[in-house]
């Protein structure tokens, strides 16, 4: 809470960054395939058997993958450390694939000790949809692809121990722990070691990072044609005026790194992208119809102003529930989520309400 007080209090990014971090996390059915990102390691004891198998099984590829990795040692835990616990956590991708992480709870994290500095650059939505915009008036081919299990190549140069995961502890060797040798997704520090390696290895390939945007990187081929990469941590797209060249550099991206291929780019950013007669078309329909049905606004009239005309929110001077700041900041996150991807005309209305996510009263909810 006092994290949130002080971002309130400072504002500008770190408030905004506090805020989309809560997006659509309000849910009333845990176990709707829907909300699966909201699902723990119990809620599959509540899964039909066979729905269950697949996702243990999904979770056994996980621990392979790390081990595969060699991102962890089995060690006994040195004298006067502790260790970081861990969860698991689910995801259904857009092609039905079913996705679970070993996710490390690194709020523990001591700094100083366990983490320095963890800012990692994402190339910023501005930037693609300007991309984009090139894409459409030059008639530029756009590829896609998905880093697996990104975070797991930075090597780390922390001592940072954690406990074996429930269900999944090694008989016998109960009272070991995980030395971590390479991020995992959960420590603070393990999107800027992803990134590091990120960009050394496009350094490799010819790649020059933009300075106006860490998130594009720029390679130019011998006949003068350029290559643009833009990564938004494990999401990539390749784009440029020579189908070959992108074609090329996909090929050693895909070398180095492992990745499912996701062809010709149908979404990135949860936001979906068509190719129609010279236009490039981009929308969050799907996102927008996830967050109304969380939020109970599936039967909901439209209206033709984001606000209600003439209206100016007032400070609320009671004290808001936990339960309705929490529904409030999940709210305006995912609204915040859609203005920076696709609905910029919507950005008065989401940033005037923000202003009183700290303390809003039932009425800034309506």
């Amino acid at each position: 809470m006092e994290h949130v007080v002080n971002s309130t209090t400072e504002g500008g990014v770190n408030w905004i960054s506090e805020l989309l971090s809560k997006a659509i996390s309000h849910h009333d059915n845990l176990l709707d395939p829907a909300n699966v990102q909201e699902w723990t390691d119990r809620d599959l004891d509540r899964l039909p058997a066979d729905q269950q198998q697949e996702w243990r099984q999904a979770q056994l590829e996980e621990l392979e993958a790390l081990k595969k990795r060699n991102v962890y040692e089995l060690t006994d835990l040195p004298l006067g450390r502790k260790t970081i616990k861990n969860r698991w956590t689910f995801d259904i991708k857009t092609d039905g694939c079913k996705r679970v992480r070993l996710v490390a709870k690194g709020f523990s994290q001591i700094e100083g000790l366990d983490y320095d500095e963890v800012f990692s650059p994402v190339v910023q939505f501005e930037m693609i949809r300007t991309i984009l915009a090139l894409v459409a008036l030059e008639n530029w081919t756009v590829e896609a692809l998905d880093v697996k299990s990104a975070f797991l190549y930075g090597p780390l140069d922390e001592e940072i121990y954690m406990e074996q995961p429930t269900g999944f502890k090694i008989k016998g060797k109960e009272h070991l722990v995980l030395r971590l040798l390479r991020a995992i997704y959960g420590l603070k520090q393990a999107a800027r070691v992803w990134w590091i390696e990120l960009d050394r290895s496009l350094k490799e390939f010819g790649f020059k990072r933009l300075y106006a945007d860490a998130g594009i990187f720029i390679s130019q081929h011998p006949d003068g044609t350029l290559v643009i990469l833009l990564a938004y941590i494990n999401d990539i797209i390749i784009t440029g005026p020579n189908g070959t060249h992108i074609l090329a550099k996909k090929g050693a991206f895909m070398d180095k790194w492992e990745c499912r291929n996701l062809g010709v780019c149908q979404e990135f950013l949860r936001m979906r992208i068509k190719y129609e007669d010279g236009k490039v078309l981009i929308d969050q329909t799907d996102y927008l119809r996830r967050i109304l049905k969380r939020f109970g606004m599936t039967d909901a009239k439209m209206a033709k102003t984001p606000l209600p005309t003439g209206y100016k929110p007032e400070p609320f001077d009671g004290m808001s529930t936990s339960q309705l700041r929490s529904q409030y900041q999940s709210l305006i996150g995912s609204l915040l989520y859609i203005m920076l991807g696709t609905r910029p005309d919507i950005a008065f209305a989401v940033t005037q309400m923000a202003k009183f996510a700290s303390n809003p009263s039932d009425e800034h909810l309506n």
